[in-house]
């Protein structure tokens, strides 16, 4: 598999704290699929095995099976840049965060669920998209999933006390922000409430008790006056969420139920010309073989 987008904060979700560099990834195309039908599909080959080739297109990631492809054309790692440096304040595309956690074999599964509505806080009304991440953590990216208006991470359940797991986090995030002034913003917050700026950029903990906290406990990066400026009317807003009644238990974890794309809504879209979800998420079967949901060639 390529090596690409990858931060160095390695299984931050369930092992040790590492702070990485914050990249961004403009998305790239530099390699290609002949197929048989004619087609010629471009995007960023992230996994080629016996059987298929997983290519990352714009906004999804697609699984090809060999016997549908005639050429790979395949551009080599060496010289090729995929990644260019944050500017002061801003976040990495999705692109960044599905490609490092793809690589940890701790991240048994990361699945879209349907976003929540939120009607308080900074949040109210951001269009996001949510994911869950080993069932007891969640990662919301908001705004445009190319250029986000904020991340967030979460913990449900028991271990939504664990200090451990929360600094794991919190370093994680730390990995995104590409200043002095940012980093110092988000460890002076602490782990109990609190918000801290640095410019427009704003780092935030939010404690289970929080009327809009879903019973989880959060850790948010975002840009305050992004945020404004992707904020939805109220019925605009509420056609691309559900309630917390009905996508989450009482202890949080998410109702056992197939989600349509309609459940996902078309938080994905904002101003793009693509109204695919940009990701529908990947899980490591019993035999550790990783396999990638929704947006496949493949059921």
């Amino acid at each position: 598999m390529k090596s690409v987008f990858v931060l160095p904060v390695v299984a931050a979700m369930l092992a040790c704290p590492v702070i990485g560099h914050a990249v961004d990834d403009a998305f790239q195309d530099p390699d290609s699929l002949i197929l048989k039908d004619g087609r010629t599909v471009r995007g960023l080959i992230v996994k080629n095995s016996a059987g298929e080739v997983i290519l990352q297109e714009r906004y999804a990631e697609m699984a090809y099976p060999k016997s549908e492809i005639a050429r790979i054309q395949d551009v080599p790692d060496e010289g090729t840049e995929f990644t260019n440096m944050l500017d002061k304040g801003e976040l990495p595309s999705w692109r960044v965060i599905v490609n490092d956690l793809r690589t940890h074999d701790n991240i048994k599964s990361f699945v879209e669920i349907p976003a929540v509505k939120v009607d308080v806080g900074v949040f109210r009304n951001v269009p996001y998209k949510s994911f869950r991440i080993n069932d007891h953590l969640e990662f919301n990216i908001y705004g445009d999933p190319e250029n986000p208006a904020g991340v967030e991470l979460g913990i449900f359940g028991k271990r939504a006390g664990d200090k451990k797991l929360q600094m794991m986090l919190r370093a994680y995030l730390a990995g995104f922000l590409t200043s002095r002034a940012e980093i110092a913003a988000l460890y002076s917050v602490g782990l109990e409430e609190g918000a801290k700026k640095a410019g427009n950029f704003v780092a935030e903990v939010t404690p289970t008790t929080a009327e809009d906290a879903f019973g989880a406990w959060w850790i948010s990066l975002y840009d305050a006056k992004k945020m404004e400026s992707v904020r939805l009317t109220d019925a605009k807003y509420a056609a691309m969420t559900l309630t917390a009644d009905e996508v989450l238990e009482r202890d949080g974890r998410v109702k056992s139920r197939e989600w349509t794309k309609a459940d996902l809504g078309l938080a994905s879209r904002m101003d793009s010309d693509s109204d695919e979800v940009i990701q529908r998420g990947f899980y490591r079967d019993e035999n550790g073989v990783f396999r990638i949901l929704g947006n496949s060639k493949n059921p």
